[in-house]
């Protein structure tokens, strides 16, 4: 990347991170979590009237061509503020959108939510469970969807005579009727969609498996991002609570024990972001190994948010037992952020099979070791 870029994306991050702190602090998380105030609506207007949601989407189809490294900075953004919202499948879903050519309605579809006009879902883990597809019409229940209640449409995985493909459904109440799952995390929302009879508005085929390798990519690199920089800001937050915190007379970050802690989660944090660069480079260069380091980058991020969020809570003498107090949020946030995109063993299950094919294939798998 360039010089020039880097100032830009460096530009953008702050750009988003003062919006989000005059918009999105811990105390209004804390009365959206309380079912006080609508914050995932004002921060979806607040995202449309500065240009976020077509971060990822090419300047040819009315977003800002910032690619994969502009939704990096974006969810690690939205993940420093536990930001609720449809921000993470919605913005998945149009990335992957985009590049499905050739389809005026996906074109249409991508349009519509660059300007704010629809939210979609998509499988909370790509590869599970397939929804009977037959005569060109859907009946059955989907897998589990990372979906707001607000979602228009949605992206599923369908099974029809020629295989498995990928289907763009409109969600109405009849044809294909939303039903929520109760969720420990409150900032994001899971449900299912009960079909009946519903005919896609688009069909991708995946027998090779392609398409869903694709979407799979885009979320393990937009779950990544979004815990690197959860796990990040919830560490110095809890640096600074060590810091003023006095016991024995004296500040608890001057005990040498606590300091030990402290240096494992940002040796984590900085481990988890490393191989993240790493991730979005490939991804941006259109690298072949770009699948299996988005892969790792998605397991290794989601563990050391898993591990800091976790040991942040026992550093503040486990009071984040109950959700008053802001570890508490990160740490069920962390929780679904391990299952999001598939389990982190079934990652670096996929990881592997990607670096096998490279090798069978005959192609360089040198900057696997970089």
């Amino acid at each position: 990347m360039t010089t020039d870029f880097d100032d830009l994306l460096a530009a953008f991050s702050e750009s988003v991170s003062e919006v989000l702190r005059s918009k999105c602090d811990r105390r209004t998380v804390h009365g959206y979590y309380d079912g006080k105030n609508d914050l995932d609506a004002a921060l979806w207007l607040t995202a449309v009237e500065l240009g976020w949601l077509g971060v990822g989407v090419d300047e040819a189809a009315g977003g800002l061509g910032l690619g994969v490294a502009g939704l990096d900075v974006l969810h690690r953004q939205l993940g420093a503020a536990a930001a609720p919202g449809p921000f993470l499948s919605t913005l998945v879903g149009a990335q992957w959108l985009s590049r499905q050519a050739g389809s005026g309605e996906t074109a249409a579809v991508v349009q519509q939510i660059v300007a704010g006009e629809l939210t979609l879902g998509i499988p909370v883990a790509p590869g599970g469970a397939a929804t009977p597809l037959r005569a060109g019409r859907l009946a059955g229940t989907s897998a589990p969807l990372l979906i707001p209640a607000s979602a228009g449409m949605a992206v599923i995985e369908v099974e029809n005579e020629a295989g498995r493909a990928l289907a763009l459904v409109a969600v109405g109440e009849k044809s294909a009727r939303l039903e929520g799952i109760e969720l420990w995390d409150r900032t994001r929302r899971v449900g299912r969609l009960a079909c009946e009879g519903v005919a896609p508005l688009l069909v991708v085929p995946d027998a090779d498996g392609a398409a869903g390798n694709l979407l799979r990519r885009y979320f393990a690199l937009a779950v990544a991002g979004d815990c690197v920089g959860a796990a990040r800001a919830i560490a110095g937050q809890t640096v600074a609570y060590l810091k003023d915190r006095q016991q024995f007379g004296r500040p608890l970050a001057s005990l040498q024990a606590l300091k030990h802690r402290v240096a494992k989660m940002f040796v984590a944090i900085v481990e988890a972001e490393q191989q993240l660069e790493h991730a979005i480079e490939a991804a941006s260069l259109e690298s072949p190994s770009a699948v299996l380091w988005a892969f790792l980058a998605k397991a290794s991020a989601s563990e050391a948010f898993y591990f800091v969020a976790d040991d942040c809570l026992q550093l503040h003498g486990g009071v984040g037992f109950t959700w008053e107090f802001d570890c508490h949020i990160f740490l069920k946030r962390a929780l679904l952020a391990r299952e999001l995109c598939g389990d982190n063993r079934a990652m670096r299950n996929l990881a592997a099979e990607a670096l096998a094919l490279a090798a069978r294939e005959g192609r360089s798998t040198a900057d696997i070791a970089a």
